[in-house]
């Protein structure tokens, strides 16, 4: 601990009380923090994350830009709502249309590639299949698009079509936004562990001794909610993700998802994939906010990527990581108070990227 105390210049530039402090600086926590000071220019915002660059999951995840499967549509209705799922698909169509209209295409490195479920059984296949009417039907009066979903193939394997879908790059769209964030004058604390907050009072205690005060906290750790809410219902799921060397030969272009999501993958440029998930086959030990490599499913996609994927003999990984995401029971995010001037907005549930922006804006609504 560095017990340096204040110096008069130091006090007066750092001990403020700000109008609004966003705790965690991935896509949700920031995305707050930029609509909050654009409908409040005068106000002062801070972001406080405990890492050097934000590393839950907003720039650690495959970057698809997807709202989902019919076989996750289906696995969801098993443990919700119709009206709650419904809601759910209109939120992340939204908040993907926010996004790219926010932060721009280009900016993101967004290609419309489209995406495919596929399927190694003729039984899930059909099941998924004599859905598409219902879901195509529901995507029309949602988000307007007809034929969302199409009876396909993909390499010789049963498939649904999604046109819609794209993919982007998570660590330019953080950066783009962390542009805009400081193009508008919110300020940002890096390397800030915070060690417990006061959700009446709006106060952080963070190491080396500091606090911070403000009018109104958001709270915007997703997987690590608890850390500092402990009665916060977030569970955390670590998710595991590789990328190959280059090869010579790449079949597979676009987005794809398998068991009802649990498993994805995409093209890298034109010569790698990336190629994650599995957290299914091992779940109890993947419900860790800690960060690591799970060997038992690290084996598992290898053996998918040979056996499914089927790619070339003698092909390596090159780079592989973690992420750990923040589930909800229902997998519907919570927006709630935790106090009487603190906000927690987490449970992004594996769709951050779809829901984070336009969750954040909703949670700067609710505080302004």
């Amino acid at each position: 601990m560095i017990e340096s105390g204040y110096s008069y210049w130091e006090k007066e530039l750092y001990d403020i009380t700000y109008d609004l402090i966003v705790v965690g600086g991935g896509l949700t926590g920031q995305s707050t923090a930029y609509f909050f000071k654009k409908n409040n220019p005068k106000a002062k915002v801070l972001v406080v994350d405990r890492g050097f660059f934000p590393i839950g999951a907003s720039t650690r995840n495959a970057g698809f830009a997807c709202i989902g499967t019919i076989g996750e549509h289906i696995a969801d209705l098993e443990i919700d709502s119709e009206s709650r799922l419904r809601a759910r698909i209109k939120n992340r169509y939204q908040g993907l249309q926010l996004l790219r209209g926010t932060l721009g295409d280009d900016a993101i490195n967004y290609e419309h590639t489209g995406g495919w479920e596929i399927f190694t059984e003729e039984a899930e296949f059909t099941k998924a299949r004599d859905q598409i009417g219902k879901f195509n039907a529901w995507m029309k009066e949602l988000i307007g698009i007809e034929s969302f979903y199409k009876a396909a193939s993909y390499q010789g394997k049963p498939a649904i079509s999604i046109p819609s879908e794209g993919m982007l790059h998570p660590g330019k769209m953080i950066g783009k936004l962390y542009e805009l964030n400081r193009s508008v004058g919110v300020e940002f604390r890096w390397n800030t562990p915070v060690l417990s907050i006061d959700p009446d009072q709006a106060t952080l205690q963070c190491e080396n001794d500091v606090q911070l005060k403000a009018y109104q906290l958001v709270i915007a750790t997703n997987a690590f909610t608890r850390r500092l809410l402990p009665d916060k219902v977030i569970k955390p799921g670590r998710g595991f993700v590789f990328v190959t060397k280059p090869m010579d030969e790449i079949k597979w272009k676009g987005t794809f998802h398998f068991n009802k999501g649990y498993v994805y993958f995409r093209n890298l440029g034109e010569d790698r994939i990336l190629l994650g998930g599995g957290r299914n086959v091992d779940q109890q030990t993947e419900e860790t906010d800690q960060f690591g490599i799970n060997p038992y499913i690290k084996e598992y996609l290898v053996n998918f990527g040979n056996e499914v994927m089927e790619l070339p003999q003698g092909w390596e990984i090159e780079q592989e990581w973690s992420g750990i995401m923040g589930f909800t029971e229902s997998k519907t995010p919570t927006l709630e108070k935790a106090g009487k001037n603190t906000l927690v907005v987490a449970g992004l549930s594996g769709m951050g990227v779809a829901l984070g922006m336009q969750l954040g804006k909703t949670a700067a609504e609710s505080v302004s």
